[in-house]
This record gives C-alpha cells, structure tokens and sequence, in this order.
C-alpha cells in the first residue's frame, strides 16, 4: 500500500521529464517526431516515422539531420536553412521550414507573408500565386497549441503550414495537389537533452521492487534455514498460506514477472530512438532524451504500468503470507485490468509499440487465466466429495 500511495503522490507533486505544452522550444540537440501520411482517398495510405535532430541552430542557420523510417528501413539526409533579420532567406527545399523565428512569427500573425516569396531554395518551388493565414488552437499528438495557419497556393497544389506561435516549430504540414500523393507530417513529440531529473525515478523504481525483493529475500531465508534444520536434506515443498492451488499460482507469477519486466523496457521505437516510460529508471539512466510534450498520456500510462506491477506483487505477497484468498485475487484480477488499460491507453497515442507493451498485455492475460483456472480448480475439487457420497451404497 506503501508503493500505491509513493504513486499517487509522484502523480500529484512530482516535477515529470513532460512539461506543458506552450513551454516548448526549439534547440540544440532537440529532437522533433512527426508521424507522416502519404497517399490518396483512391490508392490507399501509407504512414511513417520521421524524426529531425537539430545539430546546428542559431540566428542565422538551422542544419538539421531528417531521418524516416518506412517498412523497417531508415533513410536520412542533412538539411540546411538560413535566416536574414529573422526570416527564411534560404532552405534545401520548400517544405524544410521546420522552425520560423519569433520576427517571422510576429509578421505573420499580422498577416504580412511578403516573405514567402523571398526564399531561395536548391530545389526550384513553383510560384505562388495565393498567401492566406489563420490563427487557431491546433492539437496533434504532441498537444494543443496556439498556432498560426499559413497556406501558400502554387500552380495544381496548396502548401499548408501550421506552426507554433511561441516556439515557432512546425506542428503540420499538409501538400496537397490536384493530382498525385498528398503528404501530410503532425508533429508527435518534441525532446531535448538535458540533466536527468532522476529523484522521481528513483522512488518509483524503489516503490515497484520493494515487495518483490522483500519476498524472494524472505523466501531465499526461508529456504536456506529450512535446508539447515534438516542437514541438507530436501525441504518440503513450501505451501501458500491463501490454500490457491500452486499450478495456477505458477501461471500467475509468471504474468506478474512480466509485468514487472515491462517497467524495464521500451514501450515504443520512434525512428532510432527506445522510448522508455517516463519516470521509470531506464529513461532516468539512459542517453534518452526527455519529453517536452505528450505530458498527461504518456505519464499515465507509466503510472499505470508501474501501479500493476506493484499491486501484481502485492497480490503475490497476500497468496503467500494471508489466508485472505478472496482479496489476493481481486488484487490479481485488478492488475490485469491496469495492464490491459495501459496498453488500451498506449494504442490509442499511435505511436509503434516495442517490447513493454506486449509484455505488459501478456503479463495482464496470464494473471487473469490464473485465476480463472484456480477458481475452475477449486469448484472441480468441491464437487468431487458430493459425487462420492451420491455413489456410497445405502445401508
């Protein structure tokens, strides 16, 4: 109960690797996810991972490194844009401008798009022809944010910009021609590199291992003194103090261990980064770098996660030490229950799943089908004396 009540606090109080969404902004060694989208209503969809890492920011040049992931293989290309008294002046190609400065920013919310036509480019763009702008609330994966909607009109196409009005990063884009593949990019998260906060991390990791470190020590003891007593003879087998048959116990240990294995692992690959649950250890240890968006789904489902695997263990603990059968196994049926919202919560974002969500899904599948076949067991074993005493002759 210890660890449930260390997360709900952590929920409530602690100061998580997501922040806000209008906090975020663009730097050096920040990394920015776009899922894109190319296709038409007639030929179908396809969707891939794109990932831009800034090498090179400052008031005059952004280079940046553009990386896709599409049906397991991944491309990338260095790309560079330059700025003259805050505005774009040159891009490889059109559609690069992944960062417009705050001047840019300004004028355009003004609704003076002079400067879209005064950018060089290595690729020649078709002129434009039409300028509009809007200013709205626009949310992607990423968040919600107070974004400014510039459309540019060439000939047989439309170029559509939405960028973030504080930081000036590009939440979408959307080319759509008359004829041909629309291609779409929505921002889905934004990272830097940073100092690790790893307090938090570290009281959630300890609250999640606690009770079960707590009982293999004790059982690893129990063990050794019962081999002690007996002069290395075999100890009896040890028995639950709950009366839940062992086989299924069995099957639910092994879905708790992965449980809290899941914890431990990637729950998501975007283009060549793990992605690791906020507030666990890994993200805490590892060269990862923090989220700046995404704050309350992704934390949710760490929280969720870490709370399964705690009250998993707890579970395990109450079959052990109580003969409070009933409550040990509506501790089980709940952790299964979370595993299987976590996952529910984590298919809904889109993001590509990696091992922590099939382990967690597994995980919730077998302590549940424990106690379906315990509770299958035990009504098999007190049906058996009432067939005895029906077949027993009469006097």
């Amino acid at each position: 109960m210890i660890s449930l009540t260390i997360i709900t606090l952590l929920l409530l109080t602690s100061n998580s690797p997501f922040t806000l969404a209008e906090e975020m902004q663009i730097r050096e060694g920040s990394t920015l996810f776009y899922k894109g989208l190319r296709g038409s209503g007639f030929g179908g969809y396809q969707t891939w991972d794109a990932s831009i890492r800034i090498l090179t920011l400052n008031q005059t040049t952004l280079i940046f490194r553009s990386s896709f992931t599409f049906e397991g293989s991944t491309e990338g290309s260095k790309v560079t844009v330059k700025y003259q008294n805050g505005f774009p002046s040159y891009a490889d190609y059109f559609t690069a401008l992944i960062y417009l400065p705050p001047e840019c920013i300004a004028e355009s919310l003004q609704g003076k798009l002079e400067w879209t036509s005064q950018i060089d480019t290595a690729y020649q763009f078709p002129t434009i022809t039409n300028k509009t702008i809007q200013t709205l609330n626009f949310t992607v994966e990423a968040g919600t944010f107070q974004g400014v909607n510039i459309t540019l009109t060439v000939a047989d196409a439309a170029l559509t910009y939405i960028h973030d009005v504080n930081s000036g990063i590009l939440l979408y884009e959307h080319w759509f021609p008359k004829y041909g593949d629309e291609i779409i990019l929505a921002l889905m998260a934004a990272t830097y590199t940073t100092e690790k906060q790893v307090v938090p991390n570290l009281i959630l990791f300890t609250a999640t291992l606690a009770t079960p470190v707590a009982t293999a020590i004790h059982q690893v003891r129990k063990i050794l003194q019962k081999r002690h007593r007996k002069h290395g003879h075999q100890p009896k087998e040890a028995t639950l103090k709950s009366g839940f048959p062992k086989k299924p116990f069995y099957i639910i240990l092994t879905g708790v261990l992965l449980n809290l294995a899941s914890v431990f692992m990637p729950w998501s690959q975007f283009a060549e980064l793990q992605i690791y649950l906020p507030l666990s250890l890994p993200s805490a240890l590892t060269e990862s770098a923090e989220f700046l968006t995404s704050t309350a789904t992704f934390v949710t489902i760490s929280l969720i996660a870490h709370s399964t695997a705690i009250l998993a263990w707890l579970s395990i603990a109450m079959h052990i030490y109580t003969n409070k059968k009933l409550v040990s196994q509506l501790a089980t049926l709940a952790s299964g229950i979370l595993a299987f919202t976590s996952a529910l919560i984590f298919i809904q974002t889109g993001w590509t799943p990696s091992w922590g969500l099939p382990l967690t899904v597994i995980g919730g599948i077998l302590a549940i089908t424990g106690i379906v076949v315990a509770n299958i067991k035990i009504e098999m074993i007190m049906e058996e004396p009432e067939e005895s005493e029906d077949a027993s002759p009469t006097p």
